[in-house]
């Protein structure tokens, strides 16, 4: 994150961080404007400002420089991670950072997600990207990503799982508008492996097109 991103969303958590919790979404909608990253960003600092009221003055210059120290990237391209060759990078977010690699002993491809380094040493970081993982490997439904592994190595946590050869849901539609039946089929899929999520305790709190995926095959 730049230093003028950092300020933006500075900017934006103390003009909502006094405002009761109703009036929050409302000013979060209207001083975002649709940039879901910038609205997470802002988020994660209002939760770690509600674990600890009384520490913020060393909260939030603790959190400004995680988040620029994330910005700085380690391109892992072509690095091995025990089984795994780290072949390209997929995709990135407020979580973790997904390449495609090799799994060179089942040989096949997987999406290793790897926590970024700025975040190994925060322990509430850590817990929360092994909670994902716990979360997602406990469902079994073909429109849900398949969990294979997760561990730390070299410093590294990672979570290895089912690659899927497509595209994002906001990459098709880049590309132009989807037909009726073709949103129904997408829509219907998507609310089937929500409804398995919800039926095993577990709710999805960042549904948005770049984390719908679209096989090949449809």
């Amino acid at each position: 994150m730049t230093s003028e991103r950092w300020e933006k969303v500075a900017q934006i958590f103390h003009e909502v961080a006094d405002r009761p919790l109703p009036e929050r979404a409302a000013l979060l909608d209207e001083n975002c404007a649709g940039d879901e990253e910038l609205r997470r960003e802002v988020e994660d600092l209002l939760a770690s400002d509600r674990t600890a009221e009384n520490e913020l003055e060393t909260i939030t210059p603790r959190l400004a420089a995680g988040f620029i120290a994330e910005s700085q990237h380690v391109d892992r391209v072509g690095c091995v991670l025990g089984r795994y060759h780290i072949v390209s990078a997929l995709g990135s977010g407020g979580m973790g950072e997904v390449y495609l690699a090799d799994d060179t002993v089942l040989e096949r491809k997987v999406a290793l997600k790897l926590l970024p380094r700025a975040f190994t040493d925060n322990a509430d970081r850590v817990r929360r990207f092994a909670k994902e993982a716990r979360a997602a490997s406990g469902l079994n439904h073909p429109n849900i990503l398949t969990i294979y592994e997760i561990g730390q190595l070299d410093g590294e946590h990672f979570i290895a799982m089912e690659y899927v050869n497509g595209e994002t849901l906001r990459e098709r539609l880049q590309r132009g508008r989807v037909s009726f039946n073709e949103a129904l089929k997408i829509g219907g899929q998507a609310a089937d492996a929500l409804s398995a999520a919800h039926a095993a305790g577990i709710v999805h709190r960042d549904i948005k097109p770049d984390n719908i995926m679209l096989r090949r095959d449809g």
